[in-house]
């Protein structure tokens, strides 16, 4: 044990860099020695401590003195105040707080409850009218979930919610695993009204802004189906 202390001690004392030297710490080693160090994280066990060239180690808190761990206990309490004092809650419109209402998502081989975050406040809505039993569907959801796995991960700010016409829960659960969904829906059978559409057939996707005007339809004014890849296209434009 005491081999690997001296190790440890070695490897955080090799510091030397140009950081700001206010940003660090004396640390003190249970049964002896001391480091100079600044704290990054906390972890259950560890205090990621980080170096005066940028590098990092994940040190036993145990093997620091109380008033060590105290400072460490201090330190992450502060962290969670300020992230939380960050936060910015949004007001949504009308129509977002009701699209946000009953909505469920996929865990697993069952369908659970969504609870949006504060912060959810999509510039656009795509609402998916779409069902397992239709092949023209399942040709069409894995275009749909390339397209927002790929502008999810940039931070776009749309949703797309699915409006099954699946026969049961069950049907739509498997529908939305096996796809890998990872976007929320309405519950069966609610909301299908919730925006006009120009066209009743599925697959459909409809898109929206925030406050429920229809921007794109997989149907043209005339009621001619144009289909959803259409719409995606154009989508991504607005993006």
């Amino acid at each position: 044990m005491e081999l690997c202390m001296r190790v440890i001690l070695c490897v955080l004392l090799v510091f030397s860099g140009l950081l700001r030297a206010d940003e660090f710490r004396t640390w003190t080693i249970v049964g002896g020695g001391y480091f100079e160090a600044k704290l990054k994280a906390v972890g259950n066990t560890t205090a990621t401590l980080e170096n005066r060239e940028g590098r990092t180690i994940d040190f036993p808190l145990s093997d620091l003195k109380p008033s060590d761990q105290e400072y460490v206990r201090t330190w992450q309490s502060k962290q969670k105040t300020s992230v939380s004092s960050q936060a910015v809650f949004v007001e949504r419109s009308e129509f977002a707080e009701r699209v946000f209402k009953d909505l469920v998502y996929s865990k697993g081989k069952r369908l659970a409850n969504f609870k949006p975050e504060p912060t959810d406040n999509p510039k656009y809505f795509a609402f998916y009218f779409s069902a397992q039993w239709c092949p023209p569907c399942r040709k069409f959801t894995p275009k749909l979930v390339d397209f927002y796995k790929k502008h999810q991960g940039k931070g776009a700010h749309f949703e797309v919610i699915f409006v099954s016409s699946d026969r049961s829960e069950d049907e739509m659960a498997r529908y939305m695993k096996e796809y890998d969904m990872e976007w929320p829906a309405f519950e069966l059978g609610k909301n299908k009204d919730i925006v006009q559409r120009n066209g009743s057939g599925i697959p459909n996707l409809v898109v929206t802004d925030a406050q429920g005007n229809k921007i794109l339809d997989s149907y043209d004014s005339s009621g001619k189906y144009t289909g959803p890849s259409r719409v995606l296209a154009e989508l991504e434009d607005l993006l």
